[in-house]
């Protein structure tokens, strides 16, 4: 478990990747994607080891559930240092991997885009 502190950085840190990819997207990806809510947690209780989640997923549909997509920051702050890789550049593939479950792709489309 991180500190209060860390915990903040790391929020902080994520709110920030998902505004700059939000503000990335085309306007008609931005209006759908601006529909999901975030959810900023620190571990899955039911899956530690997973880095997000996102609810309600229907294969080649755009969901009207909305989500929410769970990215869990303790989870990929872990994983980054195990393997090396940058933090933010992780939040911002679990969130687009996250999001492109919104939209209907599955595994195979998500792996098509780099997102697996």
């Amino acid at each position: 478990m991180t500190t209060p502190a860390r915990w903040e950085k790391l929020r902080a840190r994520a709110e920030a990747v998902v505004a700059a990819t939000l503000a990335d997207f085309p306007p008609e990806i931005r209006e759908e994607a601006e529909k999901v809510p975030v959810i900023l947690d620190r571990i899955c209780e039911d899956d530690p080891e997973l880095l997000g989640q996102y609810n309600f997923f229907e294969p080649g549909e755009v969901s009207p559930a909305n989500g929410p997509i769970s990215l869990y920051l303790e989870t990929i702050d872990e994983f980054c240092q195990d393997e090396g890789v940058d933090f933010e550049d992780e939040v911002r593939i679990t969130y687009l991997h996250e999001l492109g479950h919104h939209l209907g792709w599955d595994e195979g489309d998500l792996e098509e885009r780099g997102l697996a």
